[in-house]
């Protein structure tokens, strides 16, 4: 792309892919070894968070930017196509999982089984 708006919004989007991409890289070490499971959730829960800034700058910059300098062909509506929704179901997910991963150790003993089950009686 011959615009440096554009070639900035596609880097900050793929840095925020990326950090997409390590943090369930982090997450499947994080749940696959017993003795590191809960050390670093909270860790890769701000890094979800990092990824969903990185992704939601590249989004606004890019609809912003085109519907300024690209104007639509007269009669026709500016329309995005699925690669955009895309990234905005990658940001909301990333924003979700940033908050599962940052409550996750509040149920560490739930998970793992250390807690006694309540067991409501029946009326």
């Amino acid at each position: 792309m011959s615009y440096a708006w554009g070639r900035g919004a596609a880097g900050t989007f793929l840095v925020g892919f990326v950090l997409v991409v390590i943090c369930f890289a982090l997450s499947i070490i994080a749940f696959a070894i017993p003795t590191l499971r809960f050390n670093f959730i909270r860790g890769i829960g701000g890094l979800c968070f990092v990824a969903a800034v990185f992704s939601l700058m590249g989004l606004v910059i890019y609809a912003v930017m085109i519907t300024k300098y690209i104007p639509p062909p007269v009669g026709m509506v500016m329309q995005f196509d699925w690669s955009y929704g895309f990234g905005w179901t990658m940001c909301i997910m990333a924003i979700g999982l940033g908050f599962f991963f940052c409550c996750l150790p509040l149920y560490e003993d739930h998970i793992l089984g250390n807690v006694k089950p309540y067991y409501y009686p029946d009326i």
